[in-house]
């Protein structure tokens, strides 16, 4: 069985204030599911964007908003979201403490879409 190890691994700052682990895709030999880990720092966020599968995502550590087409979502620790293909979303850290999530998509090096001009739906 193959492992990954996460002190090997390149992390992505390509979202500011945001450390993302690819910890499985095509690179660790996937071939169906991506899955990884992003930090995210006080204040930080992602933008508004679209996948093309389903994407799971669990809070780890601290509290997170989730906006999902148009509606916000107060998530703390576990909180689990279930997003269908498709829909508008973005996750921000809007406390004075790091926060930590989980995210799997059942499709190898999933793409993320934004969604044009629209960095929040508040």
């Amino acid at each position: 069985m193959p492992v990954t190890r996460a002190e090997e691994l390149d992390i992505d700052r390509s979202d500011s204030g945001v450390a993302a682990m690819r910890l499985v895709n095509s690179q660790q030999g996937a071939t169906t599911m991506t899955a990884g880990v992003s930090i995210f720092e006080p204040g930080a966020a992602i933008l508004l964007h679209t996948h093309p599968c389903e994407e799971t995502v669990i809070i780890l550590d601290g509290t997170a908003v989730a906006y999902v087409d148009g509606e916000r979502f107060d998530l703390n620790r576990y909180d689990t979201t279930i997003m269908p293909p498709g829909v508008p979303h973005r996750f921000v850290n809007e406390s004075d403490k790091p926060m930590t999530i989980a995210y799997f998509y059942p499709l190898v090096d999933a793409p993320r879409y934004p969604v044009d001009g629209k960095e929040s739906q508040a």
